[in-house]
């Protein structure tokens, strides 16, 4: 997503991908959609990884 850079929307995207995969270690952080909508992805993936490597043990 480093190529995105540049436009007011571009930056708006990233700083709320950034906030929201910050907030991981809060229990019910205040967040607008789109940041619990990337804090919610990052907890996916983490989780996803988190099966994949147990898998493979």
């Amino acid at each position: 997503m480093s190529g995105l850079s540049g436009t007011k929307t571009d930056d708006f995207i990233n700083a709320a991908k950034a906030r929201g995969e910050a907030a991981l270690q809060y229990q019910q952080p205040k967040l607008t959609k789109l940041e619990k909508a990337f804090r919610h992805a990052a907890i996916r993936r983490r989780a996803e990884d988190a099966r994949k490597t147990g898998h493979q043990a």
